[in-house]
């Protein structure tokens, strides 16, 4: 698997489930400072990965939609 195939993996799983959102950029710049990353589906995993169940993190999934820089 991909960092691609993972951001289509969630954008696949963001179709059937609702309730998610994703973080603000403080929580993300937390999350990538302290090497770690929720996915979707809470999973723990580094920013630039997946989780077992082959979401990418919020990480990848916003950069994917343009680069993540944090402060």
């Amino acid at each position: 698997m991909t960092g691609a195939d993972a951001v289509r993996n969630a954008l696949a799983w963001f179709e059937v489930n609702s309730g998610w959102a994703p973080p603000d950029e403080d929580t993300l710049a937390e999350w990538v400072a302290d090497g770690v990353c929720r996915c979707p589906d809470e999973c723990l995993v580094a920013p630039d990965n997946w989780c077992e169940h082959g979401l990418a993190s919020w990480w990848l999934i916003l950069d994917d939609a343009g680069p993540f820089r944090p402060r």
